[in-house]
This record gives structure tokens, C-alpha cells and sequence, in this order.
């Protein structure tokens, strides 16, 4: 059964904050959503765009080769949040593929039909502006600060990216409701696993994390966003 944008309780998906009622009925009915399993590939770089994603549930990795076969995780993304916006424009060419890290639901909206509504909602195209200038300030400013950063402080920004972007453990409020892979946070922190594992060490010693199994707490959250800079 198709889930109307009309009753839809994700109030800050944009569809549902800045889209028309006469709108939603048109974006049900052309909508489609997909169940995916943890590591499937939802779009890949270098496809082209056929239109724009909205996460209904689960958690997303969003990386780019940088014309190398490394990886590097460019964005984290989970329930309410778009997908697939970097490829508008231009050649219409996705520059990024977007993996699950969990079993999520993503929906996807085809190009034409998201045109029209950004074309027929006013707050939509300004939302979309907006949204676009604080993603071009957010990349200017994590470049910078990559030029900069010594290891260890690349890797607890790349933690405190983690937990802004999944937050805690609803149930354990210093226990991240996520920890992605040691790999994953390398390639998030732009370093290597030899380096996280050491980092990670460290900072448990210092008792800024503890680290319980695969999953990551924090002790310390002030120390940690002292080290980051935030």
C-alpha cells in the first residue's frame, strides 16, 4: 500500500513542510518506495540523474572516489533527509553513490514531477536555496579545516559528525545509536584504519570514549568537541 504524502508524519520532510495539500495527492501518486538491506548501493557516481530521494527510515552513507578507488564518506544521512540533490545541474550526472548502513526505506521522487513541485511551491524553491547554500558553506568549511587538522582532531570530528548526525542511544544517552564501521570512520575522517584504531586507543585512555565492542561511548562530550574545535 502507497503512503500518502497527504497523512505523512514526518513533519520535516520537505515535501511535507513546504509542499502545497494540492501538491501532495500529485507527488503520491507518482512516488515509489524501495526497501533496501544494510550495503545496498540506492544510486551509484556517475549515473545519470532520474530524480531526487527522500529517507523514510534507516541510515545512509553518502561517498565519493575523487577519481581515485578510495572512498570517502562526503555526508551522513538518516530519516527526513534528501538524497541525490548533488547531481541537479549541469551534465544531470550523480557526482556521489549513496550505500545503506542499515535496512532502510528510501523514496524516490522522478525528476520531472520534483521540477514541477519546486516550480509550483515558492517555499519549496526557497527551502531548496537555502538548503543548497548551507551544504556549499558546510563543504567550504570542512576543507579548510581538513588542510589544517592533525589526525586525532580529524577523527573526533568525524565522531562528532556520527553523532550529529544519528545522535544517541534513546534508551542510553551517552551510547551512539549508531558506530559505523572502524573502515567507515577512516574514510569519514579522511585518514586510515591503523590511524582510527590508534586515535580511538588514545582517547578511550583518556577517558574522553569508552569503547564497548564495535560501539562507541562517550564520557566526555565537552573534551571531545574541545578536541574538534566546535
Amino acid at each position: 500500500m502507497k503512503r500518502l504524502c497527504e497523512t505523512c508524519k514526518h513533519y520535516n520532510c520537505f515535501i511535507n513542510k513546504y509542499c502545497s495539500d494540492e501538491w501532495k495527492p500529485i507527488i503520491t501518486n507518482n512516488k515509489t518506495s524501495t526497501d533496501y538491506p544494510a550495503g545496498a548501493t540506492i544510486f551509484s557516481e556517475g549515473e545519470p540523474v532520474k530524480g531526487i530521494y527522500e529517507i523514510y527510515f534507516g541510515k545512509i552513507k553518502v561517498v565519493s572516489s575523487y577519481g581515485t578507488k578510495l572512498e570517502r564518506i562526503v555526508n551522513l544521512a538518516t530519516a527526513e533527509q534528501i538524497l541525490g540533490y548533488q547531481g541537479l545541474g549541469g551534465d544531470m550526472i550523480y557526482p556521489v553513490t549513496a550505500i545503506t548502513l542499515e535496512k532502510s526505506q528510501v523514496t524516490f521522487i522522478p525528476i520531472d514531477i520534483f521540477y514541477k513541485a519546486v516550480k509550483a511551491n515558492p517555499e519549496m524553491a526557497l527551502y531548496l536555496v537555502k538548503f543548497y547554500a548551507d551544504q556549499l558553506k558546510g563543504a567550504e568549511v570542512r576543507m579548510k579545516q581538513n588542510s589544517t587538522m592533525t589526525v586525532k582532531e580529524k577523527v573526533v570530528v568525524a565522531i562528532l559528525t556520527i553523532i550529529k548526525s544519528f545522535g544517541f542511544n534513546k534508551q542510553d544517552q551517552s551510547l551512539l545509536s549508531y558506530t559505523p564501521s572502524r573502515k567507515d570512520i577512516a574514510s569519514l575522517s579522511d585518514t586510515t584504519y591503523e590511524s582510527v584504531i590508534r586515535v580511538l586507543g588514545s582517547l578511550e585512555k583518556d577517558n574522553i570514549i569508552k569503547l564497548e565492542g564495535k560501539a562507541i561511548r562517550i564520557v566526555d562530550l565537552h573534551t571531545l568537541q574541545k578536541i574538534g574545535k566546535v
